[in-house]
Formats: C-alpha cells, structure tokens, sequence
C-alpha cells in the first residue's frame, strides 16, 4: 500500500503544479494561447519518440483514439479550466474539479464497467467533505472572493464552464478507457496533444486577434512557464495519469484527484508562504480516510474491460 500512496501523492503533486505555473502564465498570457502554445509544444517535444517507434503512430485507429482525447481532455476539460480561473475563485473551481471521481465512477457504473457500490460512494462523499475543509476554507479566502467583485452573468458563466469541464474530464476518462484500441501512449499522448492545440488555436486567435498579445509567450518568466507545462506536466504528468489508469481503473484513478486541494495547499505553502489552517488539516484527515474507504478497502472484482486493460491505454491530460 506504500508504493499505491506514492503514486497517488507524487501524481497530485505535480498534476497540482500546473495550476501554480499556469496561474503564473496566465498574469500575462490569455489562458486560451497559453493552453495552445503548451499542446503544440508538448506534441513538437513528442514527435522524435513516436517517428523513432516507425509508423504505427499513423495507424487510422490511433489517431482517431488520439484526436478524442485531446478534444475532450486537453481542449475541453483543460480549456474549460483554464478559463473559469478568470472568474471563479480558484480554491472553489478546485472544489468543482475534485468532484470528477463522483462523476466518473456515475458514468463507469452505466456504462457496466466498474461496480458502483455503497462503500465506495461513502468512501467518496468523505473525501468531497474533506476537499472542502481543505480548499474553501483557506485564510482569507472571504477577502479573496470579495475582492472578486465580477459581475453576475460572468460568475455564472465561469461556474458553468467549471462545471463542464470536469464532467468532459470524466466523461473522457471512461469513453476512452471503454475504447481502447491498444496504442502506446507515447502515439496517444501526440495526437492528443496535437489536436488539443490545433482546436484551441482557433479559438485562441479569436480572443487574440493581434500579434503583440502572443508577444508576452517570449517573456523569460512566461516562456520558462509553458516549457514546464508542456514537458513536465503534459508529458510527465500524462504518463503517470495513463499508468493509473491501467493499473488501478478510472474511477479509483480519479480518486487521485481529491489530493489536489491538498497538494496545492502544500506547494502554495512552500513556494507563497501562504498559511495553512487546523480546519484543512482536518479535511486533509478526511480525504486520507475517505480514500481509504473507496480505493484501498473496496473489494477487487475482476471485469472483462479490466483484464483487456493489459497492454492498452488510456488517455486524459
């Protein structure tokens, strides 16, 4: 159980970072360019692996597996996220996004790919009250949200892309693990990358139409920002979430995802200064127990969809 709390942990830590360098980022950067500048990065530092593997990475069912993920986990899910940061406050959109595991064991559970059983959903309803002792109730965060003074149709638009970008990560997580086809994930995680930063130009050339509003990329800080994005988490972080996926199944590997509140609380400590306080340490308490509930005491059952887990992958960002 050691080496599962490890994965989990160091998985949420560096999946945790992204919100930190972005945060930097986006200061000068709109979120939009900043994600398609990172996609088409990630998929450029890609390409040498997957030409080196031959042509397997051009095979039709690949790069149509591929293109699905990064429509619905890098320029949805991610896009999504990216731009509810501009209005919702950011311990509240981390509350939101934490709810994937609810989500995505609802969709494994219809779709008859994993069990949906009473003592995972408690396990998971623990750690939901847990992640927000940890993220809502932050010292100062009441002055934080006031100084938050937007207006009401942007509030309510920012929620509801929070909204629908943690039910495309979950959505995601299950579609792609339901068809796998078997692909390497160095193969999925280019075309993912690829087509996730192809969509958002568009859209990132119609919220930046001029040129000097791309210039703040070339920026050392900035620049420096989306390197890290783009290597460290879109291809670090990528493989570890595809290997938890593999290994643990989709909604136990999404259960990884209530530490977030916590990671970033811990690296927001240590890199801002910021304080920590008794009631997020009870939440941390929470979530620590409720995964315990849901991921390390739920009883294994073997599915077909799992054992033809072997040798397949699955994709999300």
């Amino acid at each position: 159980m050691g080496r599962i709390i490890v994965l989990f942990a160091g998985f949420s830590l560096v999946w945790s970072s992204a919100f930190i360098v972005g945060k930097v980022a986006i200061a000068d950067l709109d979120p939009i360019v900043l994600l398609a500048i990172r996609f088409l990065v990630g998929a450029v530092c890609l390409l040498p692996f997957v030409v080196r593997r031959g042509r397997r990475f051009l095979q039709m069912p690949v790069m149509r597996f591929g293109a699905i993920a990064g429509v619905l986990n890098n320029a949805l899910y991610l896009g999504l996220s990216f731009m509810a940061l501009q209005t919702v406050p950011a311990p509240i959109l981390v509350v939101i996004i934490s709810c994937a595991p609810l989500l995505t064991s609802a969709f494994a559970a219809l779709t008859g790919q994993e069990p949906l059983n009473a003592q995972r959903l408690a396990g998971f309803a623990i750690c939901i009250v847990g992640v927000v002792c940890v993220a809502v109730w932050q010292p100062g965060a009441g002055s934080n949200m006031a100084h938050a003074g937007i207006a009401g149709m942007d509030v309510l638009a920012g929620y509801a892309m929070a909204v629908g970008g943690t039910v495309a990560f979950a959505f995601g997580t299950v579609y792609l693990r339901a068809h796998s086809v078997g692909a390497s994930p160095v193969d999925v995680n280019f075309w993912q990358s690829l087509v996730g930063g192809l969509v958002l130009v568009p859209v990132a050339l119609f919220r930046a139409p001029e040129l000097v509003l791309w210039q703040a990329a070339l920026h050392l800080q900035t620049l420096m920002a989306i390197l890290y994005l783009a290597v460290v988490i879109t291809l670090g972080a990528m493989f570890m979430w595809l290997y938890l996926i593999k290994r643990f199944g989709a909604s136990k590997a999404a259960a990884a995802h209530l530490i977030n509140p916590l990671s970033g609380l811990i690296l927001s400590a240590v890199i801002l200064g910021g304080d920590i306080a008794a009631i997020q340490i009870g939440g941390a308490v929470l979530i620590g127990f409720g995964l315990y509930i849901a991921v390390f005491r739920a009883p294994a059952t073997r599915h077909p969809v799992c054992r033809k887990m072997s040798g397949s992958c699955k994709a999300s960002s």
